[in-house]
């Protein structure tokens, strides 16, 4: 009898072992098939054309700086408009657009963008590959991952504020600086996607980076993450997103964050032929 019960404990720990190789030998293929199944259905999602998500806007800067106020994401497969207010003089919205194949970012002052604008004024592929907003827009690339060009790797398993997910690499199509990277993070258990990682590194040789970063042997990271995710008819969508830019330069560093709290997702919304566009509305 002793003899059986260590058989069948040691081929149990043997059937555990191959399940957690497998599971971190998860393909980058397997990774988003299973990413984009838990967005929905197939049929659910090819039936989607426009989504359009309502909230309220957070800010945060150091040292002890706050605002906040409407928030708003809208896109179909073609454009993204991202815009919030934030009830300040100095700081009154931030507008961030994709439209008809063109980056749109206009300045929150006479000739000034925010960290947030810069950063993707100095990476645009950030919102040219679709990666602004995740799942909270329909231009997300791994919706439909066979119409890019870009270069997924797996990185493996982490940690991400105490749960496992999985790591991909994201390279646009022609490539990109060495020291600009692109990571993506997925829940290990609901394939939902938790976090877009973006992050650069200056040396001595290419200090090119808006003025708040011109610095040599700087870092800096932009961090979306998203969470709270929902059922909205048929549709899992993440109801909470922040957005966080930290720099390091030599001794000094400091963060800021954006976030948005959706309270409703319009699915199918009908949008004015002239919606997508920051400009005046004739």
């Amino acid at each position: 009898m002793k003899v059986f019960r260590s058989l069948v404990f040691s081929l149990c720990a043997v059937i555990l072992s191959i399940s957690a190789v497998n599971a971190q030998d998860l393909k980058p293929e397997e990774i988003i098939a299973r990413h984009v199944d838990s967005l929905g259905k197939k049929e659910v999602l090819s039936q989607v054309k426009t989504l359009f998500a309502l909230g309220v806007s957070s800010f945060e800067a150091d040292p002890g700086i706050k605002g906040g106020g409407k928030a708003m994401v809208v896109s179909d497969h073609g454009n993204l408009m991202w815009a919030i207010s934030l009830n300040s003089k100095t700081y009154p919205y931030d507008k961030i657009g994709y439209f008809g194949d063109k980056v749109s970012l206009p300045f929150i002052s006479s000739g000034e963008r925010s960290l947030l604008g810069t950063f993707i004024s100095e990476h645009p592929r950030v919102l040219t590959e679709g990666l602004f907003g995740g799942a909270m827009s329909l231009r997300w690339p791994l919706i439909d991952i066979s119409k890019g060009k870009s270069r997924i790797k797996s990185l493996g398993a982490k940690k991400i504020d105490g749960k496992k997910a999985y790591v991909l690499s994201y390279s646009p199509d022609g490539g990109g600086a060495d020291e600009f990277t692109i990571k993506l993070y997925f829940d290990a258990d609901t394939f939902q996607h938790v976090r877009t990682e973006y992050h650069r590194e200056f040396s001595s040789a290419n200090p090119k980076f808006g003025q708040q970063n011109q610095i040599a042997n700087s870092e800096i990271t932009l961090t979306e993450s998203f969470s709270d995710y929902k059922d909205t008819d048929g549709l899992m969508l993440p109801y909470s997103y922040n957005v966080v830019f930290s720099s390091n330069a030599n001794t000094s560093s400091f963060k800021t964050v954006w976030g948005i709290k959706v309270s409703e997702y319009y699915i199918n919304q009908q949008l004015a032929p002239d919606f997508f566009t920051f400009e005046p509305k004739k």
